[in-house]
């Protein structure tokens, strides 16, 4: 995936966002964009909490730049797509089932698998499972299907074949005997206001992969940040998000879920937001493409902090792997 470093100048294309260069800017591919690496919160290498983890340094400073009115950087490194992960390893957006072919990203050569479920918000973190799965030894297998929310999964149409995805997956993930599965899913607003479902429905997920480890997921933004960026009186201060008032009661229940059921979980939130503050540049970068959907770009930054959550975990399962790969269906938090 191609990354870019653009003028604050951005524009909206087709339904994509790509980056846009103004009169006085200039675009140019830079693969080799020299950012400082992100680096966890001082004495927390491995955060646990999915509401409480502390922000790592990159986001604090971002908030802090929020919090005073400071400008936004100028370049931004930015992707004109989510994701990561290439759209021939992907069902058709719509009415696909199953794609062109199952393949294998990270290490291809490993014998050991790490599987990908979930909609377009798993497979926005390919490039970040990518780069953890190649640099420790795991092949990488998305069976995402971008469009399929966590309450179509048992619903079936000509043009959203979700159920029929959601079985193949199952299967597939059966047949291929990971070392992990890792799941992730969109939580809408709609989701998080209604957090008994959305937790039911989610360990149920978790319930019928392969040793389940959930990756949560992050809050979003509330404007559209090609055109927050693009404008001529844009700051961090104008071009941040509160997190959602239902998004850390959703965290607690989806914690207290996970814990009983003994499923490894992922937190995010120190990633994208410190103190109730999401800025949309974090270490002159930004993060999503629209109001949900992470760019590839931070998503490549994120992959060593990821890493570094995901390697204890992906240890203990290679060693000790789950037998009780079905647990109880009924929701655990109530």
């Amino acid at each position: 995936m191609s990354r870019w470093v653009v003028g604050i100048s951005l524009v909206v294309c087709l339904g994509w966002f790509v980056a846009g260069v103004a009169p006085s800017a200039q675009a140019l591919p830079t693969p080799m964009t020299m950012l400082a690496p992100l680096a966890p919160a001082r004495g927390q290498p491995d955060p646990i909490s999915l509401w409480g983890s502390r922000p790592i340094p990159a986001v604090v400073a971002a908030a802090e730049a929020a919090r005073a009115g400071a400008p936004v950087p100028s370049p931004i490194v930015s992707t004109p797509q989510p994701g990561g992960i290439p759209a021939s390893c992907q069902p058709r957006f719509g009415p696909g089932v199953m794609p062109r072919k199952l393949c294998r990203l990270g290490d291809p050569t490993s014998r050991r698998v790490v599987a990908l479920i979930g909609d377009s918000h798993a497979g926005m973190w390919g490039a970040a499972l990518n780069d953890v799965t190649d640099t420790q030894g795991y092949a990488l297998v998305p069976l995402d299907k971008p469009g399929c929310l966590l309450y179509a999964l048992h619903h079936f149409s000509l043009a959203w074949p979700c159920a029929g995805w959601y079985q193949w997956a199952l299967s597939e993930d059966r047949q291929l005997h990971p070392v992990a599965t890792i799941v992730s899913f969109e939580l809408t607003h709609a989701m998080q206001a209604h957090r008994r479902r959305t937790v039911r429905r989610l360990h149920a997920v978790l319930a019928h992969v392969r040793h389940a480890v959930l990756i949560v997921d992050p809050p979003g933004q509330t404007q559209l940040p090609p055109a927050c960026l693009a404008s001529p009186s844009a700051t961090m201060a104008t071009c941040s998000s509160p997190v959602p008032p239902t998004y850390v009661p959703l965290m607690h229940a989806l914690a207290r879920s996970t814990l009983l059921a003994r499923y490894p979980r992922i937190p995010t939130l120190q990633w994208f937001c410190d103190r109730g503050l999401c800025p949309m540049v974090i270490n002159d970068t930004m993060t999503l493409v629209d109001h949900s959907h992470m760019a590839s770009a931070y998503s490549a930054e994120l992959g060593p902090l990821l890493g570094r959550t995901l390697r204890p975990i992906l240890t203990t399962l290679t060693s000790h792997p789950r037998t009780d790969s079905l647990a109880a269906l009924d929701d655990p938090a109530g």
